[in-house]
């Protein structure tokens, strides 16, 4: 007889329990990322490689990069002819 009530009693406090643990979450303090502007990239393309020459001489390529919305073309100067062909570069008009 005992037991049956110590089981009883044992079943009502685990369902009650139960139910406190499965209450919302809150958040204490501010988001870290609300207010958070985050920068928008897009794809640029290689358009074209030319040479550099500064002062008549040859002062490494530019590597010309066509951006895949509007805006100017993107140039990387390099020692090397070598560009790669794309990269995700900032989008001029973060609005």
């Amino acid at each position: 007889m005992n037991n049956k009530y110590f089981i009883l009693i044992l079943m009502i406090l685990l369902s009650i329990y139960s139910q406190l643990s499965l209450g919302s979450g809150k958040i204490y303090g501010k988001s870290q990322t609300l207010n958070k502007e985050y920068k928008k990239y897009e794809t640029c393309r290689l358009k074209k490689v030319e040479v550099n020459i500064k002062d008549g001489k040859k002062d490494g390529y530019k590597c010309i990069f066509k951006r895949q919305l509007k805006g100017k073309d993107v140039t990387v100067m390099q020692p090397s002819p070598q560009c790669q062909t794309s990269f995700k570069c900032k989008r001029e008009d973060q609005n």
